[in-house]
Order: C-alpha cells, then structure tokens, then sequence
C-alpha cells in the first residue's frame, strides 16, 4: 500500500499535467453531479413524464384486483369503459365471479409499481405501472407492463 502511494505521489511529481488532468475530471464530475439536478427539467419531455402520485383510479384497480374487490375495479372505470363491459355482457358481478375464481386459484397480484404518466393536450393522460402477477402460489412472479388511459375526469377509459 505505502509502495503504491509513494509511486503515485512520485509520478504527479514528475507529471504535473496528470495532476491537473486528475484535478480538473473531479471538478467537472462534481459539478456535474450538483447541476444535473437544477437541468433535468430542461431535457424535453421529462418535466411530464412523471406526476408526483399515482392516480386514485389506477391504484384503486389494481388494489381491486389484488384484493378481489370488484366493486373497486368497477368504480374506477369511467361511464364509456363500464357502457363497453356491458354491451359485452359483463357487469360488476360478472367481475366479482372472475376474481373469486382466480382468487380460488390461487392468482395474485405480488407487486404494484408506478412508473408514472403523461397529461396529454386534450385532457387525458397516460399512466404507466410495472405489475408482477403470480399465477399461482409458489409460482415466480410474472412483470406485465399496464398502460392506462384516463379520461378529463381521471377515470380509467382504456387498459391496456
């Protein structure tokens, strides 16, 4: 260790230009690292990329789903995506059946993560979570990308 140290002490004294070299990246890095944050705002389209909480209607359906609570799923939808159920011959009830037949099969929801969303210009956004999904107990858990759309009152319009 002290061998290492007196070499290299040895070479800056005989280098003086590595030494300011050496000098000047330390002092660009720590700049850097201290005015990253005052800049990142300025990098188009990362000031809304991510809001600072997750919507209500999101985190309400998935909790829904991961507590089996169709009635959470159900309310989160907006007037249209509940109309579309519906014309499909789905209600609130047919979701509670579906739920407690993944729930008898032992399907759940291990883990919840927002990644986070855009405001669009006509009033809607999009919201991005990261899910893992264990098929059945025991099983390793299974990431699936969800995409919603939320309509101008923040109610889900669209699952993807």
């Amino acid at each position: 260790m002290r061998r290492g140290l007196v070499r290299g002490v040895r070479y800056f004294v005989l280098h003086p230009v590595a030494l300011i070299a050496v000098i000047a990246l330390i002092v660009i890095v720590v700049v850097g690292v201290v005015a990253a944050p005052l800049y990142i705002g300025a990098i188009p389209g990362v000031t809304g990329l991510r809001s600072q909480t997750a919507p209500s209607a999101t985190e309400d359906y998935l909790r829904g789903h991961r507590d089996f609570n169709a009635d959470l799923v159900w309310n989160s939808l907006d007037a249209d995506a509940q109309s579309r159920l519906t014309s499909q011959g789905d209600s609130r009830d047919d979701i509670q059946q579906q739920m407690d037949a993944a729930k008898q099969r032992g399907s759940q929801i291990a883990e919840m993560s927002y990644i986070g969303g855009k405001t669009l210009p006509d009033g809607t956004s999009m919201q991005f979570y990261l899910v893992g999904v264990r098929q059945q107990p025991g099983a390793n858990v299974d990431y699936q990308p969800y995409m919603f759309t939320l309509d101008r009152d923040g109610k889900i319009a669209k699952v993807q």
